[in-house]
């Protein structure tokens, strides 16, 4: 039986933007409201395969661009409490495109825990008709 990455990786590319760093107003705690926090976000989409083979155009391509955009407007849309908040309005977004399959984005405060490099969270996502 084919596992569902096994999938993904023979029929999609993943794009991957890696750690693009947004200061932002999260935190569920008192002492986090009112000041912005660095957060980094990496977000891994998988986008089929074009069926007549990769002409070298943009049209022909998932426009990767668009990803920061997202990140940016969700970051920017006010207070969130939750980590888990922010990745699921991210994947939202990303997975209303009907060209992406599936969709994963980790968030990480660099400031949520003393000593360590980061907190993150990972949330995946797919579309129901991709599963094997």
């Amino acid at each position: 039986m084919t596992s569902l990455f096994e999938t993904l990786s023979l029929t999609c590319r993943c794009i991957r933007l890696e750690e693009l760093r947004v200061d932002m107003q999260i935190g569920a705690y008192e002492a986090e409201h009112g000041r912005p926090q660095p957060v980094l976000v990496t977000l891994e989409v998988w986008v089929p395969l074009p069926q007549d083979g990769c002409r070298d155009s943009l049209q022909a391509v998932y426009d990767y661009s668009v990803l920061e955009k997202i990140v940016r407007q969700t970051a920017a849309q006010g207070h969130i409490e939750l980590q888990e908040t922010f990745g699921d309005r991210i994947l939202e977004q990303v997975l209303a495109d009907a060209r992406v399959a599936a969709a994963r984005v980790k968030t990480a405060k660099l400031q949520a825990c003393c000593g360590a490099r980061a907190v993150s969270v990972e949330t995946f996502r797919c579309r129901k008709n991709i599963l094997p």
